[in-house]
C-alpha cells in the first residue's frame, strides 16, 4: 500500500519534503494555513548542497532560469569598501563541488517548488487549513478529519513560529537572538558598487552588516541587513523605519549610506531554535525551522531544511517505512550537522561585528589566506550530500 504522509506547512521545508517522499512512491498532502502563498522574504543562497538536492527532486532547471551565478564572495569593510577577502564561486563551485552556488529571490524557489508539487500526481496542496492540537493523539485525528484518511507519517514544517513545537517534549519556545534584520531592493544600474559585479557581498562594520547580490532575472539589488535590535511582532513584513536603519550605520561608506537611504524597507526579528527534541511522537516529527530555526549569519537556513527533507525521505525509504528507525537514524544525521553549521553562523556573526584590536586581528587573517585556502574551509558545507546515508 502506498504510504500516505501529511505535511503541515508549505515552505521551503515542506515542498521540499513532499517532493521528496513523493518521488519515493508516497501520496503526500500539504496542508497550509494561509489561503494563498504568497511572496514575501528577501533574497537566498543556495550552496552547492542544497542545488545538488533540489536537481534531485526535479526543480534545478526550472530554477536554473530565475537565478543569478555570482562569481565571487567578496567579504568588504563597510567603513572603506576595501575587500577584505573573496571566495570564488561560479565556475569554480561547479568544478570543486559539482554543483553551482547561486543567489535567488525566496518568492521564486517556492513558486519553483509549488509549481512541481501542483504537477505531481502523488501530491495534493491544501490551503487555508490551519492545524493545531494539544497532542499527538489529537494531531492526527484533526488530519484525518481534513482529509478523510488517517496519515502514516506526520511531518511539522510549519516555521519558526511553529504551532505544533509545543507538541515535542520538553520543546521550548523560539527565543529572540538580539538582531534584526532588515531587507529591501534597489535597481541594479543605480547602485553598481553593491552588486560589483554579479558578485555577493558581505560588508562588515561594529554590531552591524550588510549583504547584497544580484536577484537574477529581477534585475534587482538584493539588501539584507543585521542589526541589534528587539523581539518586535512576529511576521516577516514590517515595515521599517529607514531614519532608524542608518542610524546604525553611522561611520559607514557614503555610498552605502546612500543605498540605505534609497530602498524601502522591510523588517523582521531573528528568532532561533536550539537544542529542542524533535520527536513529537510515534508518527510525527519536526524539520526545517520549525525544528532548528537558525540565524541567517552562515547563508544555510534554506539549505537545512532543503537538507531535512531529503535526508528524511532517505531514511524512510532505507527503514521501509518503519517510523522509531526512519526518526532515530533522521535525528542522529541531522543533529551533529544542524550543531555544526549553526556554530559556523555563531563564529561568523562575531568575526563580521568585531571591533578593536580584534578587527584588525581578523582583518589580517583574511588578507593572508588564499582564496583556495577559504574555499577549501567551506568543504564540509558545500560537498555534503544530505540524501546520501553513510554505510
Amino acid at each position: 500500500m502506498q504510504p500516505r504522509i501529511a505535511i503541515v506547512g508549505a515552505g521551503i521545508a515542506g515542498l521540499s519534503a513532499a517532493l521528496a517522499f513523493a518521488h519515493r512512491n508516497c501520496h503526500v498532502d500539504i496542508l497550509e494555513r494561509q489561503d494563498s502563498l504568497e511572496e514575501v522574504g528577501a533574497g537566498l543562497q543556495l550552496s552547492p548542497n542544497a542545488t545538488h538536492l533540489l536537481n534531485k527532486i526535479g526543480v534545478l532547471e526550472s530554477l536554473s532560469q530565475l537565478w543569478h551565478e555570482p562569481a565571487f564572495l567578496r567579504l568588504n569593510s563597510g567603513k572603506s569598501l576595501r575587500q577584505l577577502a573573496r571566495v570564488p564561486v561560479g565556475q569554480y563551485a561547479r568544478d570543486r563541488w559539482n554543483w553551482p552556488y547561486v543567489v535567488v529571490h525566496r518568492a521564486d524557489l517556492q513558486n519553483v517548488l509549488t509549481s512541481a508539487v501542483n504537477a505531481s500526481i502523488a501530491c495534493q496542496l491544501h490551503l487555508g487549513k490551519p492545524i493545531g492540537a494539544n497532542s499527538e493523539q489529537e494531531l492526527l485525528a484533526n488530519l484525518t478529519h481534513e482529509l478523510g484518511h488517517e496519515p502514516d507519517f506526520v511531518i511539522c514544517a510549519d516555521g519558526v513560529w511553529s504551532q505544533l513545537r509545543g507538541l515535542a517534549p520538553q520543546s521550548t519556545a523560539a527565543t529572540f537572538s538580539g538582531s534584526t534584520a532588515w531587507r529591501a531592493t534597489l535597481a541594479a544600474k543605480d547602485f553598481p558598487s553593491l552588486g560589483e559585479p554579479g558578485n555577493v557581498n558581505v560588508f562588515f562594520g561594529a554590531k552591524t552588516h550588510l549583504v547584497s547580490y544580484p536577484l537574477g532575472h529581477r534585475k534587482d539589488i538584493n539588501m539584507v541587513a543585521v542589526t541589534p535590535g528587539n523581539a518586535m511582532a512576529k511576521n516577516w513584513d514590517q515595515s521599517g523605519d529607514v531614519d532608524t536603519l542608518i542610524d546604525q550605520f553611522k561611520g559607514w561608506n557614503k555610498g552605502i549610506l546612500s543605498a540605505l537611504g534609497a530602498a524601502q524597507w522591510k523588517r523582521w526579528p531573528l528568532f532561533e531554535v536550539r537544542n529542542d527534541q524533535w520527536r513529537i511522537g510515534e508518527k510525527s516529527i519536526l524539520i526545517g525551522d520549525a525544528a532548528h530555526a537558525m540565524t541567517p549569519h552562515a547563508a544555510q537556513g534554506a539549505a537545512m531544511s532543503i537538507e531535512d527533507a531529503l535526508c528524511l525521505a532517505t531514511c524512510f525509504t532505507a527503514s521501509n517505512g518503519d517510523l522509531p528507525t526512519t526518526m532515530a537514524r533522521y535525528e542522529t544525521l541531522r543533529k551533529p550537522r544542524i550543531d555544526r553549521v549553526r556554530k559556523r553562523g555563531d563564529f561568523n556573526k562575531y568575526s563580521y561585528h568585531v571591533r578593536g584590536p580584534a578587527r584588525i586581528a581578523r582583518d589580517a587573517v583574511l588578507a593572508f589566506r588564499r582564496q583556495q585556502t577559504l574555499a577549501a574551509g567551506l568543504d564540509w558545507i558545500h560537498n555534503h550530500r544530505a540524501d546520501q546515508l553513510p554505510e
